[in-house]
This record gives C-alpha cells, structure tokens and sequence, in this order.
C-alpha cells in the first residue's frame, strides 16, 4: 500500500502544537526524510502523512496514505454535530476572553490529558503552548471543529492510540475502528513516549511496504 511512498513522511500537528511536537519522534525514524509541517499545512503529494488528533482530521481529507494517532474519524448524527459545535464555541469564546494562560490550564485540566500533565516534560511542553495567538487560534478551531468534518474511514489510513487513552480506545471499539495500541502512554503519544511512537509508525510502513 506505501509502495510509491517509500521514504518521505510529513507529520501533522494537533491543536495548540508545533512542528516541534514531532521532533522526538522524528529522531528515532533517520532512515527516512520527515518534514514537520506547521499549521495550515502545505502537504506535498509524495509523503505518508503522520497525524496527531486535528493533524490526523486533516489527513483524512488528503487521499495519500497515512497513520493516524488519536484522530477521529468524524461525527456520524446531526445531534452529535451540534453538540460538538456548541462545545467548541465555547472554546473559542475563552479564547478570545481570557489570558492565554487560563485557558491553557482549563484545557490540559482535561482527563483526555491526565497522563500528559504527568509526564515529566509537560512543563517545557506547556511553555511552548504559550507562544500561540490566542485569536488564531481561536479561528484555527473555529475552521477545523470536529463539528465540520465528515465521517471517513479511508483504506489507506492506519489508527494508533494510546494504551491510557479510554477514550480513544473506547471510541475506536464502538466504530469497529482497527486501532494499534501504544504501550504506557495517553492521548499524546507522540510526545508522552516518542521512541515507541516511532517503532509502530515504522513497522506499520515497513509492514504496508511488503505487501
């Protein structure tokens, strides 16, 4: 399946990150050309794309092949949709309201991040949340809501979660999603364990590439 996309992999950050995000994973994959993209992506046509959480959502619309880490694959009921909507204006509304720092700490107060805020570099983590615009974004989830996208679960994309992260696991179970799980780590799996991240990414292309 990565047959023609042999050596070159372009990773895609989540809300709130950075191309610096991937850096340690990218550390443990030398025997391939990675490039970190920054948000809004320019995503070249000859990669396999590498996607964390909103990375992942915008990967999905790509038709390149693809692994996705933490990434949902869409809201299926117009109820759903609606409810994710009305979430993510409030959001967007402490974006635009509240210090850059208030937010930051209601957002990663989250049990999504339980593990995350555990980790010992969550501090050099959280500091570099802080050098985001808040009104970009705040428009930057205002155009990637979960609300907005379609559902898909495209062939050529491959699902990782973290062994900590119930809810993705839980969700990947109740859509009869195929996910690989990551050992000893949450939702942030890129940054909580990067060496463990890198050995799944690279079996999966290693894997898709012999067959």
């Amino acid at each position: 399946m990565f047959v023609n996309h042999t050596n070159h992999l372009v990773f895609l950050h989540g809300f709130l990150g950075s191309p610096q995000d991937w850096h340690g994973v990218i550390h443990h994959l030398p025997e391939y050309s990675c490039e970190a993209l920054s948000y809004p992506f320019q995503i070249p046509s000859d990669a396999i794309l590498i996607g964390y959480s909103m990375g992942g959502r915008i990967a999905l619309r790509s038709s390149q092949p693809k692994i996705l880490l933490s990434t949902h694959p869409g809201l299926q009921t117009s109820q759903e949709k609606a409810k994710r909507l009305e979430q993510d204006q409030e959001w967007i509304k402490r974006l635009k309201e509240e210090p850059l720092e208030m937010f930051l700490k209601a957002w990663y107060d989250q049990p999504l991040f339980d593990s995350l805020r555990a980790h010992p570099d969550f501090p050099t983590i959280l500091s570099r949340r802080h050098a985001n615009d808040p009104h970009v974004l705040a428009k930057m989830l205002a155009q990637e809501s979960l609300a907005h996208q379609e559902f898909t679960l495209p062939k050529n994309a491959f699902f990782l979660h973290g062994q900590l992260d119930t809810k993705y696991a839980q969700l990947y179970r109740d859509l009869q999603v195929a996910s690989l799980e990551i050992p000893q780590t949450g939702h942030a799996a890129h940054l909580e364990n990067p060496e463990r991240c890198s050995e799944m990414i690279r079996s999966i292309i290693k894997l898709n590439q012999s067959t």
